[in-house]
């Protein structure tokens, strides 16, 4: 048996180094893989490495065949900023993209396809009773509650299109919504959560001064947050997992944070470092939303996919710390 893995940048490197614990063989499909980042944390003497466009059809059946590929674990795609700066690239890569690994797994009969989804889709139903987590299965208002980023719409399209593939063709199909993830990566993330939290732990982790003065670093209300390596053990159970009933699981800690109490916890974790905040915005880490304190129900998760966060915050900050001081705050 042998995974693909699509887009292998932060989240696809922890999934990697599960599956290596697993004895998985793997094969990475990449348009630009990054073999220094990925080094430290993954055997690439045991992985296939092919160079690729998803939407290459063609090509990535071909991979497919000639790997022995059963498996897809589906995390190429832009995020927050890069589609913001390229709306149609990324409506290409984000939304055909996935139809296109779909419609490859469909003609080559693979086992099952997980998609990396996002937190952001949640944005899109009403806020929540105080108190109340909120099911993967919300009520939505398809107009005042509508998408208010291409890459959420992205993302909302995708699980759509991978249930539809489910339903009518067999592909077993999965989505994990990733919450607010964090951890090593090859270079400042692109993504919301990640850049909030990169511009406060990598100074600090390695003893430099940490100064915010960009509210767009910094949120208002209360955000959930996970690990990359718990990220990565949902994923993979999902793929290894048959019978699924739900399809869409909410992927989290459990715990939501004000901005100040993440800078509470950093300075806990590195006690030498000086961190001065200048300004907290008054603007969600949601593009487009009003702050809001709301958390998502991970009971689907745990209870279908037997996941557990094993992570909490401070433990994924103090270890993602000490993979900063052992690659040298190098960035990649």
């Amino acid at each position: 048996m042998t995974t693909l893995i699509t887009g292998v940048g932060a989240v696809g490197a922890h999934v990697a180094a599960r599956l290596q614990e697993k004895g998985e063989p793997l094969v990475f499909y990449d348009i630009s893989p990054k073999a220094d980042f990925l080094r430290t944390l993954v055997d690439l003497d045991r992985v296939k490495i092919v160079v690729g466009d998803v939407n290459d059809i063609p090509k990535l059946r071909e991979t497919i065949e000639r790997e022995g590929v059963d498996r897809i674990i589906h995390l190429a795609g832009f995020l927050h900023k890069e589609i913001r700066d390229q709306p149609f690239a990324g409506i290409k890569l984000n939304i055909l993209g996935t139809g296109s690994v779909l419609e490859a797994a469909r003609l080559t009969k693979v086992k099952s396809v997980v998609l990396a989804s996002t937190r952001g889709v949640n944005n899109f139903a009403p806020p929540p009773k105080t108190g109340k987590a909120l099911d993967e299965d919300f009520e939505m208002r398809v107009l005042s509650n509508r998408p208010k980023t291409i890459y959420e719409v992205s993302k909302f399209a995708g699980e759509h299109i991978g249930l539809i593939y489910n339903d009518a063709y067999g592909v077993n199909f999965a989505a994990i919504r990733l919450g607010g993830g964090f951890g090593p990566t090859p270079g400042v993330p692109k993504g919301m959560t990640g850049g909030v939290l990169w511009h406060l732990v990598y100074n600090a982790a390695l003893g430099k001064p940490v100064v915010i003065d960009d509210p767009a670093l910094t949120y208002a209300g209360r955000h959930e947050f996970v690990y990359f390596k718990d990220d990565a053990e949902a994923i993979v159970l999902a793929a290894f997992k048959d019978g699924l009933k739900k399809r869409v699981y909410n992927v989290r800690m459990d715990d939501a944070y004000e901005y100040m109490e993440v800078v509470d916890i950093v300075r806990k974790v590195f006690p030498d470092a000086k961190i001065d905040v200048k300004t907290i915005s008054k603007m969600s880490i949601s593009p487009g939303h009003k702050p809001r304190d709301d958390f998502a129900d991970t009971t689907a998760a745990r209870d279908e996919l037997g996941w557990h966060p094993k992570y909490t915050f401070e433990e994924g900050i103090r270890e993602w710390g000490e993979w900063i001081r052992k690659t040298g705050g190098k960035t990649f």
